[in-house]
């Protein structure tokens, strides 16, 4: 995998003519899937909500009240482990806004998670989306200049999307995967 000097497009020298470009995502919503542990969004002004789109414990709204009467990362995290059978709490910070997440035993039970969770990639995919480091991927290939048939005139080469795809979290992790989306689109 090659990238250009300001790091925000993918080639593979085996592939002239394909480019997979990184924009920065302006407008990405928070990580998403059942399979990502709970999380509170917690604002410096005091809001606290259940991150929508992640595994939802029944127990949500209970744990978020839970977060507004303790208040204090320490006592919140006790209460987690005592009440909710908690063994692992993250934390992704920026200025205004905390993410916390946390596993429940239920949220273990759905994961098939017997051990004691890792919340390093949730960890990351947060402070990556809080940071603004969130990117889509557009892959581009070049057309070969063309005469026309009818007058003549030559139509330069010119990049042509041909797969698009948005929401990856982290720098990184959307280079991986332009280069897997580059590589695809070649393929077919």
């Amino acid at each position: 995998m090659d990238l250009n000097d300001n790091n925000d497009v993918v080639t593979d020298r085996r592939l002239p003519g394909w480019r997979a470009r990184l924009i920065v995502d302006d407008h990405a919503g928070e990580p998403w899937g059942d399979a990502l542990a709970p999380a509170l969004i917690i604002s410096s002004s005091g809001h606290v909500q259940a991150a929508a789109d992640v595994y939802q414990d029944r127990r949500a709204e209970q744990i978020r009240r839970a977060w507004q009467h303790f208040t204090d990362h320490d006592l919140f995290s006790r209460y987690l482990r005592l009440s909710h059978g908690t063994t692992a709490i993250a934390a992704a910070t920026t200025g205004d806004t905390t993410v916390l997440t946390f596993d429940t035993s239920d949220y273990r039970a759905h994961a098939g998670i017997t051990t004691i969770t890792d919340l390093t990639g949730e960890r990351d995919e947060w402070q990556a989306w809080l940071d603004g480091d969130v990117y889509g991927v557009i892959v581009e290939h070049r057309t070969t200049a063309q005469r026309c048939l009818h007058c003549g005139h030559i139509r330069p080469s010119s990049l042509v999307e041909v797969d698009a795809c948005w929401g990856h979290y982290g720098r990184a992790y959307a280079a991986e995967q332009a280069l897997h989306l580059l590589r695809a689109a070649a393929r077919s």
